[in-house]
């Protein structure tokens, strides 16, 4: 049993380990790469620019509430300038699914 949950954790390892170059190569050629739908995704994108470079992550998923309402984290990993993450939230009218004003969602 240890030794087919060690080959299961080797397997693991080793997808991970493939979907690196696979990942780089995408984000290399198309500039971003992005997993899920419109309320839950995980984003990866490139910044480029003079000063700062590196890799952004943009996390999305909706928010517990009254109204919908949707929380994203956002992370640099930065080889070249700073880049300073930050958290937010987008809450919508019910009705007529329109941004609300208010850019924080209800605890």
């Amino acid at each position: 049993m240890i030794r087919r949950f060690l080959y299961f954790l080797f397997f693991l390892l080793w997808l991970i380990v493939m979907a690196f170059p696979i990942t780089a190569f995408t984000l290399a050629t198309n500039g971003e790469l992005q997993l899920g739908g419109d309320q839950r995704h995980l984003r990866l994108f490139m910044v480029q620019e003079d000063q700062n470079q590196g890799v952004g992550i943009q996390w999305t998923r909706p928010q517990r509430g009254d109204l919908p309402c949707l929380k994203t984290n956002l992370t640099y990993l930065m080889w070249s300038g700073e880049g300073q993450g930050t958290t937010f939230c987008q809450c919508f009218d019910p009705q007529t699914n329109a941004p609300l004003a208010a850019n924080s969602c209800t605890p």
